[in-house]
């Protein structure tokens, strides 16, 4: 913790303004305010201090060459410490006085080049580094007014952006499902597709920073589209070809058979498909029941030898604490194994890479996930993480009858209560998004913030600070009054 302590120390020298320390800063203590600052993003927020910083320690560097005066080094690493600390001390204050300004410039860049308007994006980037320089220079008033022509600017780059990344792929498809009939052979996703491309062009307009909320729209609208296109693809093969029919029925009698005899059933060529449905729905509800059953028979003996165990050993009292403590144990020795069953299917949705899924002891379901990483100060969730979010709710539906916490944590950059905001605000964006993106979900969905409170890395190497910057997504048994069995 050295590297915080020293931090910390320059910070609160540079709000204060004491005078210098009674021991200098040395090189390396230098070099890690430094790239502390770099980490804040001092790069955009802070551009003049951090580049102060830079050059006094370059010239402390140069002087330790050419073996200058020791008094005259010294002054120049205190110079570049206290310009150090002003950096990460301004980086932080931007991203909590301009955290709108700050997220939108993030949703616009995290969209890709691809996306964007150059004339745009140029324009939205110089008013951009207005305001940061107002800022730094201490002219608050000057970079607030600014700083509304510059979001004007970056709702105007975003909402082109997300035009492209969210309205023109839903509308291509719409496209090639209304050259293939689309509109006569699938009529129902058809009109779907087309009422949500304009849902997501009309939500774009209004509210150019609800990018979570229009992948979610783009998404219903593109699957259905596709869905259109397949279906008319299909129906005019077959329009052309009649005897394609007969084996497109075939094999999909072939599929409904591979699911009838893992689920020990025959079905009859001739029963209809609804029927063939049914019986296969009804063979799942007969299997779990079974199951149900099995675990009551279990529980009843259960009870009844703990019953005897009692009456024999005489201390009713003692015995059932023992025995409640004992019940509870293998209720959640239940959960674990049904919960390791599921997770074994859940391998191939994740690459261990980009998660890491943890069972506790209480039988909670732990989704660490590992490349879910925000920009500093940010709360946005980059695009190219929202299929590993795809593939979280997929696992999500897995336990119906878990309640799910989101909790965001944080490196120990910056100070504790910037770090516990900053976590809240990432857990929220993440369950904004689950909730969009599954809004049939009816079990509860927390979110929490633990700031830098619960690292599981070094905090004080760069990749230890990575893997601390973490969203675990956690699905939590449930209690004893409720029904263990999740099958």
């Amino acid at each position: 913790m050295a590297s915080r302590l020293f931090y910390l120390f320059f910070i609160s020298l540079s709000l204060f303004s004491v005078s210098p320390p009674a021991q200098a800063a040395t090189l390396d203590e230098v070099k890690q305010a430094i790239a502390e600052a770099e980490a804040l993003r001092a790069t955009e927020f802070a551009p003049a201090h951090l580049h102060a910083a830079k050059q006094s320690l370059n010239q402390a560097q140069d002087l330790l060459i050419q073996k200058a005066g020791n008094n005259q080094v010294l002054g120049l690493l205190d110079q570049a410490a206290g310009e150090a600390a002003a950096a990460s001390r301004t980086s932080q204050e931007f991203t909590q006085n301009f955290s709108s300004l700050v997220e939108s410039r993030d949703r616009l860049q995290l969209a890709g080049d691809e996306y964007m308007r150059d004339d745009l994006a140029e324009r939205s980037e110089k008013e951009f580094s207005g305001v940061v320089n107002a800022a730094e220079s201490g002219h608050m008033k000057k970079a607030r007014k600014e700083a509304v022509n510059a979001r004007r600017t970056f709702n105007a780059a975003q909402v082109v952006a997300a035009r492209e990344q969210f309205v023109r792929p839903i509308a291509k498809s719409i496209s090639q499902a209304r050259k293939n009939k689309g509109r006569e052979y699938a009529p129902k996703a058809f009109n779907k597709a087309s009422a949500m491309q304009k849902k997501v062009k009309g939500l774009i307009q209004s509210d150019p920073d609800a990018q979570t909320q229009a992948y979610a729209l783009y998404q219903q609208g593109y699957k259905s589209a596709q869905h259109a296109f397949r279906v008319a693809n299909l129906g005019t093969q077959m329009n052309k070809k009649p005897q394609l029919l007969e084996g497109w029925v075939d094999a999909n009698d072939a599929r409904m058979v591979i699911l009838a005899n893992t689920l020990g059933i025959q079905l009859d060529r001739s029963q209809s498909p609804e029927v063939q449905l049914s019986m296969l729905k009804q063979a799942i509800e007969d299997m779990q029941s079974e199951h149900k059953a099995q675990l009551a028979d279990a529980d009843k003996q259960s009870r009844e030898l703990s019953e005897k165990l009692a009456k024999y050993q005489g201390d009713m009292a003692s015995m059932e604490g023992e025995l409640s403590v004992m019940a509870e144990m293998r209720r959640k020795l239940q959960l674990k194994r049904e919960a390791e069953a599921k997770i074994k299917r859940l391998t191939k949705l994740f690459s261990p890479d980009d998660v890491e899924i943890l069972l506790t002891p209480d039988a909670d379901v732990i989704f660490r996930m590992k490349t879910l990483n925000f920009r500093s100060g940010s709360a946005v969730i980059p695009t190219q993480t929202y299929a590993l979010l795809d593939n979280a709710i997929k696992s999500i539906e897995i336990f119906p009858k878990r309640s799910v916490r989101i909790e965001g944590h944080t490196d120990f950059m910056g100070g504790n209560g910037y770090n516990q905001v900053l976590s809240e605000r990432r857990a929220n964006a993440v369950k904004g998004y689950l909730h969009q993106n599954m809004p049939e979900f009816t079990n509860t969905l927390n979110a929490v913030g633990h700031g830098e409170e619960k690292p599981i890395a070094n905090n004080e190497t760069a990749a230890g600070r990575t893997k601390n910057r973490r969203i675990d997504i956690i699905l939590v048994a449930p209690p004893a009054v409720a029904e263990s069995n999740e099958q």
